[in-house]
């Protein structure tokens, strides 16, 4: 993979060349008669970006040079820009009712990476046209701990991960796995008795975080660096090498869904690692004076520690269940009855691959309603019942 100039276009520019018909997308249902929307939380991940780094494999297992992209290791790409801006316009039509008109209240953070502030800055350029919302961040190279994981004991961090795992333990996962292995191996041109699977899957606990090392992890990165060069709108002759189609690339997929549920979804794994995230959330939610829509810009690992931390579980289309899709979001929504009581809806709201690499508008199933057991019931919860479901035992006093 060669890595090309870097070029910026603005948000305007994106916004212009799409072809954004952001009336496919229905305002959320009132989740009973006599309630009414008054707060939205997004929780996202960075749009579509080139590997972290120039190999995403180690030496040796590439039958053949990367695709190019036309950004640098790991930034959110040019096409994925415009991919987010059509995320912005579908929000913006879905919660017009909230936004109103003019440039309402807005609260937008990101990480630090280029990735995750360019998301968020192209976003609410979307969502807002014209209104002058600076997203905030920590410099860059620094760690902001909202979308940092928090250590545990190693010893307790590995014991979640292995009780993620089957019967049998990762041998037993490596054997399920054949199937997938074999795909892996075609897609690489390897022709060999053992290509991904002569490297046995391990887990470790390094700093109180799970890691794995071998198949599951070399196939789960893979995995999403196939799918983002789809995602990216890469010819089909340089995606896998020309050997990997839409099928096999959400196939594999499952495996970067298996990655996080040994090493980030466990509850313990994941409690831990979205403590401080789930406490923005929770007073974004709950807070007097906080705006009525609030954007928090991180990573897929941040979707899956949330997920595992409130037992929320999605289906993307074209993605394995549970795995985060760039630009793919977790909506919590506080709905507001005459008595000053409130009730919560979560939704995952994301793109499919091939909405994303045709960069055309999202279709009805974009939304799904999640099951999620916390303030919920037809009498809701005051501010700070609502802060407590998503963040047990802390105050909500801020």
């Amino acid at each position: 993979m060669r890595r090309l100039p870097r070029r910026w276009t603005t948000a305007l520019t994106v916004a212009a060349t799409l072809p954004v018909a952001a009336t496919a997308s229905t305002a959320p249902a009132d989740p009973m008669p006599g309630w009414q929307l008054d707060r939205v939380v997004v929780v996202m991940r960075h749009g579509v970006r080139p590997p972290t780094k120039a190999e995403p494999l180690p030496p040796g297992i590439a039958p053949g040079p990367w695709p190019t992209w036309d950004v640098g290791w790991g930034e959110l790409s040019h096409h994925g820009e415009r991919a987010v801006t059509l995320l912005g316009a579908f929000d913006r039509a879905r919660y017009a009712a909230l936004l109103g008109s003019g440039c309402p209240a807005m609260r937008a953070v990101a990480d630090t990476d280029q990735r995750t502030v360019r998301t968020a800055e192209v976003y609410v350029a979307a969502l807002l046209p014209g209104c002058p919302v600076t997203v905030e961040h920590m410099a860059a190279g620094q760690s902001d701990p909202r979308f940092s994981p928090s250590s545990l004991p190693p010893d307790e961090a590995l014991a979640a991960a292995r009780a993620a795992l089957p019967p049998g333990g990762t041998a037993r996962l490596d054997r399920d796995l054949a199937g997938d292995w074999a795909i892996i191996d075609r897609i690489l041109d390897c022709h060999a008795s053992a290509c991904i699977a002569a490297r046995p899957t391990s887990l470790s606990a390094n700093g109180g975080k799970v890691k794995l090392a071998g198949a599951l992890a070399l196939g789960a990165s893979f995995s999403e660096t196939l799918a983002l060069e789809y995602a990216d709108g890469q010819p089909s002759g340089q995606v896998g090498w020309g050997r990997a189609n839409r099928n096999d690339i959400t196939r594999l997929l499952g495996l970067h869904a298996r990655e996080f549920a040994v090493t980030a979804r466990p509850p313990v794994i994941a409690r831990a690692g979205a403590s401080l995230l789930l406490g923005e959330i929770a007073t974004a939610l709950s807070a007097p004076d906080a705006p009525a829509f609030s954007l928090f810009v991180g990573h897929d690992t941040n979707l899956a520690r949330i997920g595992g931390a409130l037992g929320l579980h999605w289906q993307a289309a074209q993605f394995a269940r549970d795995d985060p899709p760039p630009g793919g979001a977790l909506i919590f929504e506080r709905w507001r009855n005459g008595a000053g009581l409130y009730r919560l809806e979560v939704r995952f709201r994301s793109q499919s691959l091939d909405e994303m690499r045709d960069l055309t508008p999202l279709g009805s199933g974009a939304v799904q309603s999640l099951m999620f057991d916390g303030c919920v019931d037809s009498n809701g919860c005051d501010a700070s019942g609502l802060h407590e479901v998503l963040v047990p035992g802390r105050s909500s006093s801020r």
